[in-house]
């Protein structure tokens, strides 16, 4: 028996179908940032992004299609540390997504390796996958994107969104550092501790931390030369005017800047908050009580074996 040719799928039903799936998402979902990647330059040998950007941010809205909580396997301690590998499930409509990209034709669908930002718990997720017939063509056309994402691992992208939430992502993972040339001492101690926190308080000098305008992590201090070379900075580190000082956490030492400069510089970067590793901590402690002498080569013997 074939099919009824008096019920065809029409136009106008797809139609509402389509608007009702907006208007659904408008309600329910939660306003996204659509982040397309740009890529500087493609290994064509085994077809990977060596250079990868992502230079601009659409405001979309999303429907999350679990209420439960992020799937995947969540967070737990791996070979190499802490690890946080939760996944989410959003959904998006066609229309709405042709709409926000319509300045950019050669995007025509959400695309994998694109990011999405989450405002609600301040994530980046990448689009893993794009699945684009669920549901399986209501009355005959498809209406909406399910994307596929998991959690953002940073590798050193340039992140210039516009977004300041997104953007901070590189201010405070930048694997570049920026070198202080310092001048006139304020303190009575000489000498930053590598790995410690410094500050700046906008034109005030021997303040505390908890009044810092900006912030950033000593990775090298030369005395001879007064360098101070620090990364992972936040806010901006003013050098060259009147009290224009840095001050040490920890060390409380404390220098005019005189100037500044951005380095080429590439160090390991690891997260703060997920750090395992006690060895810069007990260093540092170690230091400033004279626990123990590093200098010792040999301190597991009784004599320069």
């Amino acid at each position: 028996m074939s099919k009824n040719s008096f019920f065809k799928h029409n136009k106008s039903e797809q139609s509402l179908i389509d608007d009702l799936t907006i208007e659904t998402i408008k309600i329910h979902g939660e306003e996204m940032v659509y982040i397309p990647r740009t890529y500087v330059e493609i290994d064509d040998l085994f077809g990977e992004d060596i250079l990868s950007s992502f230079n601009e941010g659409n405001i979309i809205e999303m429907y999350i299609d679990k209420v439960d909580g992020f799937g995947g396997e969540g967070d737990f301690v791996a070979r190499f540390g802490l690890e946080i590998r939760d996944t989410v499930d959003l959904v998006v409509s066609k229309t709405r997504f042709a709409e926000v990209m319509s300045h950019d034709p050669e995007i025509t669908r959400p695309r994998e390796g694109d990011l999405i930002y989450f405002p609600l718990s301040k994530g980046l997720f990448e689009i893993k996958f794009v699945e684009h017939e669920n549901p399986f063509y209501q009355l005959g056309s498809l209406y909406t994107y399910k994307l596929s994402c998991q959690l953002f691992k940073y590798s050193h992208e340039d992140i210039n969104t516009g977004f300041s939430e997104v953007d901070d992502l590189e201010d405070t993972k930048s694997p570049h550092t920026t070198q202080l040339v310092l001048g006139t001492q304020y303190s009575s101690t000489i000498n930053f501790y590598e790995g410690e926190t410094v500050f700046q308080i906008d034109g005030v000098t021997g303040g505390e931390s908890a009044d810092a305008d900006s912030t950033a992590i000593v990775y090298k201090w030369d005395l001879a030369t007064k360098t101070l070379t620090v990364y992972g900075i936040m806010g901006s580190i003013s050098a060259g005017a009147t009290a224009d000082s840095i001050k040490g956490v920890d060390s409380g030492a404390e220098y005019e800047i005189e100037s500044e400069s951005i380095t080429t510089d590439i160090i390991p970067m690891h997260d703060e908050d997920t750090d395992q590793g006690d060895n810069e901590d007990i260093e540092r402690e170690s230091e400033m009580e004279d626990i123990f002498d590093f200098s010792d080569t040999d301190p597991f013997s009784e004599g320069p074996f």
